[in-house]
């Protein structure tokens, strides 16, 4: 939800105050449990709802997932921003438009805890979103929630008191840590008491609506260490299990150790949205997180815009359909599994075309995605790239040729770096079995334009 005028550069300082109670050395060395095994998959409601998704879209795309895309792993169906705000949008037009995004209403319970708006949420009723959360978990899904860091205006104004303790929330709200381009909270300052009680009182009452998944924005640019462990440390306090995902990106390399230490997934990316120099630019933030992977862990190259997009997301492109082309949509695909990125949908997936089906639900993509190991970049130059990956299960290997140049281009790779053994091809893309190759040939395809050639080597037994 960052907007696209605002520079990287001036959004790199970071919020390092030390926690409560905790050392800087505690912080950045106490692993957190693995919660996501492998990379998180779903469905977030931003590219295509924006602020403003109700209750019946919001059934209508868990309905869809769970009769057809749960069976391939698609499991978290995450409400974005703006769920607490009864007159919120991002577009004019739309009912629940308010007209300012400066300490714009929000609802909070007693304790200054964000709760659902009823007027788009009716099941939320009384102020809890346990109902909706259950109709998730009936259809064998898991339900997420987008948060802001930090205390809501509308808590400190009203100077509410922290549950369980004697402070209010203007002891504890920090001013000189507001978000840079969202007018929703002020920071916590983490070393003051009532801090951690507040981030233990919200992660409480999540868990008790059954919340699954956590995507806390305006935390990992610019890095906020102190919150990050605050977070993390309320919800194992709360004692359920939820991912927690950071947002939005780029997350500074520098802060490696912490976020894979305390989170399930971070941003490594902008705002993602349907345009090739972004999709180009992908490559090098991807590239730059290849060394530092950790298994449970997982560097996010954000939502996938695949289908009808834009809609009420107010990314100024309106409602239409991806305009990534089928390559450009390969290349997306292929790009997200080889290097493990989560796999979540931004789409309408109850307006998906049959490509964008199969692309979706193409079975050894997700495999790689899900089971791959050691992913590397072996070439690049500046209209190709080149990604090696393998399964240790079953000793296959993964070798992905990118055109990221506006011409077709001739490609190849030596086949003898996979051992001296003949080898066994088959296109991914395409499903076609290329038989048998002499070890010492070079693989090679003539790869359209933004498009990507996709093969699985294995072997002859």
């Amino acid at each position: 939800m960052v907007p696209l005028h605002l520079r990287s550069q001036d959004l790199q300082t970071a919020n390092t105050n030390v926690p409560f109670g905790h050392t800087s050395q505690l912080i950045n060395n106490t692993p957190r449990n693995v919660v996501a095994i492998t990379p998180p998959m779903g469905w977030n409601s931003w590219d295509n709802f924006g602020l403003d998704i109700t209750e019946a879209e919001f059934k209508s795309q868990v309905d869809y997932v769970a009769s057809n895309l749960k069976q391939y792993g698609y499991e978290y169906m995450v409400i974005d921003a703006g769920w607490y705000a009864p007159r919120l949008s991002a577009k004019t037009e739309d009912s629940f438009f308010e007209g300012k995004l400066t300490k714009f209403e929000t609802n909070v319970d007693e304790y200054g805890r964000w709760i659902p708006a009823a007027n788009r949420f009716p099941s939320a009723s009384d102020g809890s979103f346990r109902k909706l959360a259950d109709y998730v978990h009936s259809k064998g899904l898991k339900f997420g929630l987008h948060i802001q860091r930090g205390i809501p205006w509308s808590a400190i104004e009203k100077n509410l008191p922290i549950k369980g303790t004697s402070y209010h929330a203007k002891d504890i709200a920090n001013p000189a840590d507001a978000c840079s381009w969202w007018d929703a909270t002020l920071g916590v300052d983490m070393r003051l008491p009532g801090s951690q009680e507040y981030y233990n009182s919200c992660y409480e009452l999540y868990a008790s609506w059954g919340v699954d998944f956590v995507k806390v924005d305006d935390i990992s640019r610019p890095y906020h260490a102190d919150e990050i462990t605050g977070i993390r440390n309320a919800i194992e306090k709360s004692g359920r299990q939820m991912v927690f995902s950071l947002s939005p990106g780029s997350t500074p390399i520098t802060a490696r150790y912490h976020a894979q230490s305390n989170a399930d997934m971070w941003r490594i990316s902008d705002d993602f949205w349907d345009t090739w120099p972004q999709l180009k630019k992908q490559f090098e933030l991807a590239g730059r997180w290849l060394r530092f992977k950790k298994e449970g862990h997982w560097p996010d190259l954000d939502m996938l815009p695949v289908g009808i997009i834009g809609t009420r997301s107010g990314d100024a492109g309106g409602r239409r359909r991806s305009r990534f082309t089928k390559d450009e949509l390969f290349t997306l695909m292929t790009l997200w599994c080889m290097v493990r990125s989560p796999l979540i949908l931004g789409g309408d997936v109850t307006q998906l075309n049959e490509f964008e089906k199969q692309l979706i639900t193409n079975k050894e993509l997700l495999y790689i995605d899900n089971s791959s190991r050691n992913c590397t970049q072996v070439y690049s130059d500046a209209n190709s790239v080149i990604y090696q990956a393998e399964d240790r299960a079953t000793n296959k290997k993964y070798l992905a040729f990118f055109n990221i140049g506006d011409a077709k281009k001739d490609m190849s790779y030596p086949l003898k770096s996979f051992g001296v053994a003949d080898k066994h091809v088959i296109n991914v893309l395409d499903g076609k079995d290329l038989g048998f190759f002499n070890a010492g040939k070079n693989l090679s395809a003539s790869v359209n334009p933004h498009g990507v050639a996709l093969f699985v080597i294995s072997t002859r037994d």
